[in-house]
């Protein structure tokens, strides 16, 4: 059994393009939860009236998407013991193969998570996201976010990491690594949940067979300064977190450098106000760096891989 994991938040005027493309799929062994949080529009309504066969998990405040996405994961995990976790952005059009293509992407049993090739909603020949990766110097992005699709990315492959916005994981995965990190609240909570499948020894597979369409941002569109404070803060602990100890302290001149033409170009590029949300961020991060390395413990025990391996798969 197969579930499909959809967050929301106010999502109302998404979720129908997003729920007639999962009725249209090619196979059916699989049940939608929506995770709602406590949305003010009438999300949890519309999808009672017209979506009778998905299940609603109700929360009475914003849980952010990784508490939300957990919510869904341990339920699917008891209640329908699912094989299989597939998680789904609301603002989403599936391919009808698409969830067909991404169980298909677990080649190997050492195979934790699969990526799809994400392509823009409105424009369809413009990649969105083609797997996630961790650049040499530290920092994640999206590969081929606004390049035009021309099939550079259709190869199927092993990669670093998947987006969780649309991202299959086998259940097994959630006892072996724990399950997204709440503290995040949302962004980077999947690079750095990649990040502890890798280190646990579970692979990525990118099957660019599967498909789906995406409204990038258009559920954060509006937060732009909190969405940059959130990154901000997460990129601290995601490193502090994961990184090996030899990667972490070569790569610490890298991050600070970066950092500082980041914020110099939020000065030029954008505004004042984003200059001061990344600021609030990163000593946010600060802060929390007690907590992080309470977490680097954790996670470096389930560490089978090589520092050197890591090195490979960050590009």
């Amino acid at each position: 059994m197969i579930s499909v994991i959809i967050p929301n938040l106010n999502g109302q005027h998404h979720l129908k393009t997003c729920f007639d493309s999962l009725r249209a799929q090619s196979i059916n062994d699989f049940i939608i939860v929506l995770v709602d949080n406590n949305s003010s529009d009438d999300s949890v309504k519309f999808t009672e009236e017209n979506y009778p066969e998905i299940r609603i998990i109700r929360n009475n405040t914003n849980n952010g998407f990784a508490k939300a996405v957990n919510q869904g994961i341990k339920y699917s995990l008891e209640k329908i013991k699912s094989e299989f976790i597939i998680l789904l952005n609301n603002d989403t059009e599936c391919d009808k193969e698409f969830l067909k293509e991404m169980v298909n992407g677990f080649k190997s049993e050492d195979t934790g998570s699969v990526a799809c090739k994400m392509l823009n909603f409105t424009d369809r020949k413009i990649i969105d996201d083609a797997g996630d990766f961790i650049k040499e110097k530290g920092s994640p992005y999206a590969r081929g976010f606004g390049e035009n699709d021309v099939g550079q990315y259709d190869e199927p492959e092993f990669i670093f990491g998947a987006c969780a916005g649309a991202s299959a994981y086998r259940s097994e995965v959630f006892s072996a690594a724990g399950f997204f990190d709440e503290d995040f609240f949302a962004y980077y909570e999947d690079v750095d949940f990649s990040f502890r499948l890798q280190l646990a020894g579970y692979k990525c597979f990118y099957n660019p067979k599967a498909v789906v369409y995406h409204k990038r941002g258009a559920t954060t569109k509006s937060r732009e300064g909190f969405q940059v404070m959130l990154c901000e803060k997460n990129l601290i602990a995601l490193r502090l977190k994961n990184y090996p100890m030899s990667m972490l302290l070569s790569g610490l001149p890298f991050f600070l450098i970066v950092r500082v033409k980041r914020y110099l170009l939020f000065l030029i590029n954008e505004s004042f106000s984003v200059f001061i949300s990344a600021v609030k961020g990163y000593i946010k991060g600060i802060s929390e760096i007690p907590a992080s390395i309470r977490k680097r413990k954790s996670v470096q025990k389930t560490r089978v891989v090589s520092a050197d391996y890591l090195k490979s798969i960050l590009k």
